[in-house]
């Protein structure tokens, strides 16, 4: 965001943004803070992702690239000539100022689309994000796909919808796309597309292209509970907000304002947030927002029961949810499930407020399968999302072992197929030698990965290996959540530590930890720090599978 009192411009994140991040970007009475959202993208890998894209897009012919134009200016009046030549591609191009609307801009790339009405080239925006967009419908005809090869080629993209909760990134396009027409090059077809890590051809990630006028995101409505909306009235609706937001805030001077409109709630964003530190001294050691960090609720929720005076977990916790719901549903109508949201969070607000961590749900018998062969089975993956690592650890009458298939190596392609058919024939030959094998896993990631392999390699030891899913497979996962509520979710790491009482050797377990430590273990210029490392994840690796283990003779003890 800059700018100045009636002539400021809000950038395309503000739209998806917290509006008390505006607020207190355009307080006078506040100190300048640098917000930097791609800071957050390069922690995430986003900024790496969009490079790579944008590179592939820029070796096709017809396109422009104005990344390196140099200054804004400079930048702005290159991408006003290549707009009004009809330039078919245009990557790293900035938009003019639209004052008016009080909005700035510079799209990852502009597309050549249908002329606008008045005849004039007309341009589709276009961002890149580090995750997929499309997810099945079947008879879902509403998006559209083209290549990095030739974006302008679109083609229809049958039996796929865009998942709604991916609904920030096409806020950004409908900025670009009003930034587009006040400078008069929008297309007179609204669409916009996003190059996410869709990989529908080959190896290259593919763009969505969607109708920006299609009614599909579901929003609050004060008339029906509910309404959907297209992406272009959603993110008028959320500017104009946020433009009111900073008006107000502008007008501050520190003596006899009157309060804020808006007041800080804990969401996501506040973790990479620099105005955390000014936001946090603001909220309840209780709030609501603070203190439920799973299965959370949203804005719009927590603004109803704080209409209803509840603020605190201390004050849901003692509220009588019956007596509420006539009052809650009709302003959380948005939302599925919300009646089931609230008495989800009412429990976990009990919990808090008694010191329970765990609380079981269920009166029959949990049921865990157990067999006198048994796998616990937990991969690790480096940050390209390749399985380095399948760890095993094999229970009979012989006791209980831990045994791994790894290669601390950068493996793609036929080498991680290569290593999951080591794991693949390990288990295949266990099976025959032992009918009654079960293997178990925590969620479905391991299942997901052999699955892939199977699928991209088609190699008949992995299809087979495929074959045993269904009756030798068990996801433990489904038994804790069909069985107990966490007041901090059911991950492993918390059902394992306060339910089962086990504990990790390492101070910092975790996935994403064991991705560092695997980068260390490969490409450190110490051998000893890479033996480190490489020991660091085995043991890691191990913990995994016996806190597995563990958590399945917890299981069944409650049956015993």
């Amino acid at each position: 965001m800059e700018g100045q009192v009636m002539s400021f411009v809000l950038d395309a994140y503000s739209a998806r943004s917290c509006p008390v991040k505006t607020f207190n970007t355009f307080d006078p009475t506040l100190p300048d803070l640098p917000l930097d959202e791609s800071l957050r993208e390069a922690f995430q890998g986003g900024s790496d992702f969009r490079d790579l894209v944008l590179e592939r897009v820029v070796s096709s012919e017809g396109v422009v690239d104005l990344r390196a134009e140099g200054t804004w200016a400079e930048r702005e009046a290159a991408t006003l000539a290549a707009l009004g030549a009809g330039t078919p591609v245009i990557v790293g191009g900035v938009l003019p100022l639209d004052l008016a609307g009080h909005r700035s801009g510079r799209p990852d790339a502009l597309v050549r689309g249908a002329d606008t009405a008045e005849g004039a080239p007309g341009y589709w925006p276009l961002k890149v994000k580090p995750y997929r967009v499309r997810e099945k419908q079947l008879g879902s005809a509403t998006l559209q796909t083209s290549t990095l090869a030739n974006l302008l080629a679109l083609r229809p993209l049958p039996d796929l919808r865009y998942r709604v909760y991916r609904e920030g990134v096409l806020l950004e396009l409908a900025h670009y796309w009003r930034l587009l027409e006040s400078c008069g090059f929008a297309s007179s077809e609204p669409l916009a597309a996003v190059v996410g890590d869709d990989r529908s051809e080959g190896g290259d990630p593919t763009a969505t292209w969607v109708d920006l006028s299609t009614k599909f995101i579901r929003t609050y409505s004060k008339t029906a509970g509910h309404k959907l909306r297209s992406t272009l009235e959603r993110y008028d609706h959320e500017h104009r907000f946020r433009v009111y937001v900073a008006e107000n805030a502008a007008q501050r001077t520190g003596v006899d304002d009157p309060p804020p409109v808006v007041r800080p709630i804990r969401v996501k964003e506040c973790e990479w947030c620099a105005w955390w530190q000014v936001c946090r001294p603001q909220i309840d050691d209780d709030d609501l927002s603070l203190r439920i960090s799973k299965a959370p609720l949203d804005v719009r929720e927590l603004q109803t029961l704080l209409s209803l005076g509840i603020k605190t977990v201390a004050e849901l916790a003692v509220a009588d949810v019956e007596a509420i719901l006539p009052a809650y549903l009709p302003q959380t109508g948005h939302r599925d499930r919300a009646e089931q949201r609230l008495r989800q969070a009412a429990r976990r607000a009990r919990m808090l407020a008694n010191g329970v961590d765990l609380e079981r749900v269920s009166v029959e018998p949990i049921g865990v399968p157990r067999s006198a062969v048994e796998v616990d089975l937990d991969i690790e993956t480096a940050e390209d999302g390749s399985v380095y690592l399948w760890g095993a650890l094999l229970t009979d009458a012989e006791g209980t072992r831990y045994m791994h298939f790894s290669q601390f190596e950068h493996i793609s392609g036929c080498r991680e197929t290569a290593l999951a058919k080591q794991l693949a024939s390990w288990l295949l030959e266990l099976a025959e030698r032992h009918p009654d094998l079960l293997v178990f896993h925590y969620s479905d990631y391991e299942r997901v990965h052999l699955q892939r392999l199977a699928d991209r390699s088609d190699d008949p030891t992995l299809r087979k290996a495929c074959d045993l899913i269904r009756d030798r497979f068990v996801d433990l996962f489904g038994f804790v959540r069909d069985n107990f509520v966490g007041v901090d979710g059911l991950g492993l790491k918390i059902v394992a530590t306060r339910g089962a009482g086990f504990s990790w050797r390492d101070e910092e377990p975790g996935g994403l930890a064991s991705q560092t430590w695997f980068k260390d273990a490969v490409d450190h210029q110490s051998e000893s720090a890479r033996d480190k490392a490489r020991e660091r994840v085995l043991e890691y690796n191990e913990d995994d599978v016996r806190a597995t283990l563990a958590v399945r003779n917890w299981l069944t003890a409650f049956d015993a």
